[in-house]
C-alpha cells in the first residue's frame, strides 16, 4: 500500500484528489495539509511514501517544501502540480531534486501515471513539463541573475525572498527555514545588496523582472472547480455594480 500525503491550500481540491486517487491501485491517503509548514511537519510524522502538492503554498511554496522534506526524507517522492509558464520555479524544483511535476492543464489520469512512476523510483515530468523545459534551455536569453557568479542568490537566500514577498518577517522566515533569526537577518540583508534594493518593494519588482520568484496568482474557488480561467478581480467588481 502506498502512503499519500495531500498539500493544498484549498479543502475542495484535496477531496478531489482523494476521489481520483480511488482509482488508482492500493493508494491510501494517510494526511492532509493546508500549507507548506504542516506539510514538512506531517512528512516527519507520517512518514508518507508520496507527497502530492500544489507548488503555490501558504508558509513554504513548493521549492521550500522539497528541499526540507528531501533533506530530512530523501526516501520520499514528491509530487508538484507546476504552472508551465513559470520556468524560473521548474528550474528550481529540478535543482531541488523534484521527482515528479504535473502541469496544472493536464488530464487527472497524469496524476495516476506519475504516481506509478514514482512508485517504481522513476520520475515523472509531464508532456507540457517537458516542453517548458526544453523552451528555457533552448532560449537565448540569459537571466540577468546569471550573467555575474557573484551577483547570484544562493538557494536560501532565494528561499527568503520567495518569504518576503509573500509578507513574512524575520522571525517567521527563522521558524519557516529552521534558521537563526541572526541568520534569517544576515540572508535578507544579503539579498537586498545582491538586488540593489533600498526596500521591500524595489526587492519585489527586482526579483520578479529577474525570474526569482514565482509570481503569486489567487484564483478563485469557483475556478479551482469549475477548471476555468480566473477573470480580473476589477472586471468582477465591474459586473457587480452593473
Amino acid at each position: 500500500m502506498t502512503r499519500i500525503l495531500l498539500v493544498d491550500s484549498y479543502d475542495v481540491v484535496r477531496c478531489g484528489l482523494k476521489v481520483l486517487l480511488r482509482q488508482g491501485k492500493d493508494l491510501a491517503v494517510c494526511g492532509e495539509a493546508a500549507d507548506g509548514i504542516d506539510a514538512i511537519r506531517k512528512s516527519d510524522e507520517l512518514r508518507p511514501d508520496i507527497i502530492i502538492a500544489d507548488f503555490r503554498l501558504p508558509g513554504a511554496n513548493g521549492i521550500i517544501l522539497t528541499r526540507r522534506v528531501l533533506k530530512a526524507h530523501p526516501e520520499q517522492k514528491i509530487l508538484i502540480f507546476a504552472c508551465v509558464e513559470s520556468q524560473p520555479a521548474i528550474r528550481d524544483l529540478l535543482r531541488a531534486g523534484i521527482q515528479g511535476l504535473v502541469s496544472r492543464t493536464e488530464p487527472a489520469v497524469e496524476v495516476l501515471n506519475a504516481i506509478e512512476a514514482l512508485e517504481n523510483n522513476r520520475t515523472y515530468f509531464t508532456s507540457a513539463i517537458q516542453m517548458s523545459i526544453i523552451a528555457e534551455f533552448l532560449s537565448p536569453h540569459i537571466p540577468a541573475r546569471e550573467t555575474d557568479p557573484h551577483d547570484r542568490l544562493t538557494p536560501r537566500q532565494e528561499e527568503v525572498t520567495q518569504l518576503l514577498v509573500e509578507g513574512k518577517v524575520t522571525k517567521e522566515i527563522a521558524s519557516i527555514l529552521d534558521i537563526t533569526v541572526k541568520t534569517a537577518a544576515t540572508h535578507r540583508a544579503a539579498v537586498m545588496r545582491k538586488l540593489g534594493a533600498h526596500n521591500l518593494a524595489q526587492m519585489t519588482l527586482k526579483a520578479i523582472s529577474q525570474g526569482i520568484i514565482d509570481v503569486p496568482k489567487l484564483p478563485s474557488r469557483f475556478d479551482l472547480i469549475a477548471g476555468g480561467a480566473a477573470q480580473p478581480r476589477r472586471e468582477t467588481f465591474a459586473r457587480a455594480a452593473a
